[in-house]
């Protein structure tokens, strides 16, 4: 869906300015993903709500499972207004204006039925091959919409007449929080690292496959402990990779073609008649219906986190499970029948509550670990620490230690002070010691990210 969406960034942030931002907004993406990714394993959390309840409290962990329902559930909404959009489109065209599937509601009351059992299992593994379904959708659209985007280009007589290189207007500023929500996948980020095996077949064989190696990298260097941890960064590589190229190669090629006029969705500026286009448009719809499963699952996990903080309910009762899960897929389906802008909606999902998950709280966990660290003090107080951690955790962490200090120069147990363990139910950091200054990298990381997201929001409100 979102492939459709970006490319009104570049109009609106001139062609220069575009991948710029793009680029900015897929490293501090990627960052953060890692960000949740690290303390996931040290916090032995299975979901992004249990890893904010464990490290920073039950207050803040009720806030981010409120804001991941909402999040989740307007995105999924988005998905339906896309499918509504894509397949009443083609089904007029191909079969007539009065079949059933021509018409919103009816299409929209299939598809709900189609979903409602798809968003029943509690494993991603389950869904792993929707997954790869919505990625090579991704790729076809991104090619079919170049490739048209390339042609247009060479039938116009000067490509680079009406192209701006920058906008530093407030349409540019409108353009960030709908990129924030293009490349954000951060609500299913810790699941999917919960649910990774502990030795990963390497995505990427360029990376190095020892944890030891990193340490050797640089300051700046990402510095996984497990090879765990070193499979889930090369996941988040490749999947930013694949959306930056196509984001970028639809964004060019669009807006190169139609620098005045082209839609907010391109797939409406080309001719309904292209077989090409009408392929990627049921592309980009199947992408929408498999997306939707997949944005439940953590919608699901944000709301029984929300009960276990608020209610105290460790575990939802079966029929309790269900209901929810079948009002969110009527709601959904039922607001879909009735909403048709998409802009407005994405603008202030991306630029708020996006925004919040993506940004914000990826902050707070590094400022909270580097207060952590600060204020520990002592090894006595380090190892008390680590001593309320799981004990496979732990010994999966001492085992990637001793391979690491069996090698000339490569970090030790001693040298971090039993901190790679998962620092669980531990009252610490902020909960402890407040806001307070810690003299450490990450602490300086975090407050940057807290002020991207603060920035983000006072931008989206500023151009609602």
């Amino acid at each position: 869906m979102a492939v459709t969406r970006t490319m009104s960034a570049c109009p609106a942030s001139g062609l220069v300015g575009c991948l710029i931002l793009f680029a900015l907004v897929a490293t501090l993406e990627s960052l953060t993903m890692y960000v949740l990714a690290k303390f996931a394993e040290r916090y032995d959390a299975a979901s992004y709500g249990t890893l904010v309840r464990r490290a920073l409290g039950k207050k803040t962990a009720a806030a981010l499972s409120a804001v991941t329902v909402v999040y989740l559930w307007g995105s999924s909404l988005a998905y339906l207004v896309v499918v509504a959009d894509t397949f009443t489109s083609i089904s007029t065209m191909h079969l007539g204006p009065d079949v059933w599937c021509s018409h919103r509601m009816w299409l929209l009351l299939a598809v709900g039925l189609l979903l409602l059992p798809m968003c029943f299992p509690r494993h991603l593994s389950a869904l792993e091959y929707l997954s790869g379904l919505a990625v090579l959708g991704f790729i076809y659209t991104s090619i079919a919409v170049s490739f048209r985007g390339i042609q247009a280009v060479k039938s116009r007589p000067d490509p680079w007449s009406e192209i701006t290189l920058f906008n530093v207007d407030v349409n540019a500023l409108y353009a960030i929080s709908i990129v924030v929500f293009g490349f954000n996948c951060h609500a299913n980020v810790v699941s999917v690292f919960y649910e990774l095996e502990h030795y990963p077949h390497p995505l990427l064989p360029g990376l190095p496959a020892s944890p030891v190696a990193y340490h050797s990298m640089g300051p700046l260097a990402p510095k996984p402990y497990t090879y765990k941890l070193i499979g889930m960064l090369g996941a988040i590589i490749t999947y930013m990779t694949i959306i930056l190229l196509g984001y970028t190669a639809v964004g060019i090629t669009g807006y190169l073609a139609y620098p005045t006029s082209v839609s907010s969705n391109i797939l409406n500026t080309f001719s309904a008649s292209d077989v090409l286009i009408q392929v990627a448009r049921a592309a980009i719809g199947g992408v929408c219906i498999v997306s939707f499963p997949l944005n439940h699952h953590p919608a699901r996990k944000a709301w029984e986190d929300l009960f276990n903080a608020v209610f105290n309910i460790v575990v939802l009762p079966r029929w309790l499970s269900a209901l929810l899960t079948l009002s969110f897929v009527t709601s959904t389906v039922v607001t879909a029948m009735l909403v048709t802008d998409l802009g407005s909606v994405l603008h202030m999902i991306g630029g708020t509550v996006a925004s919040f998950m993506v940004f914000t709280l990826p902050g707070l966990l590094l400022m909270n670990a580097a207060i952590i660290k600060h204020t520990a003090g002592s090894t006595a107080t380090l190892r008390h620490m680590a001593s309320n951690a799981s004990e496979e955790a732990a010994s999966s962490a001492s085992g990637v230690l001793r391979q690491a200090s069996s090698s000339s120069g490569a970090p030790t147990q001693h040298d971090y002070g039993n901190l790679t363990a998962p620092l669980l139910h531990k009252k610490s950091g902020f909960r402890e010691a407040g806001f307070v200054f810690a003299p450490r990298k990450s602490w300086w990381a975090g407050l940057l990210l807290v002020i991207v997201s603060g920035l983000v929001v006072v931008v989206t409100l500023l151009t609602a």
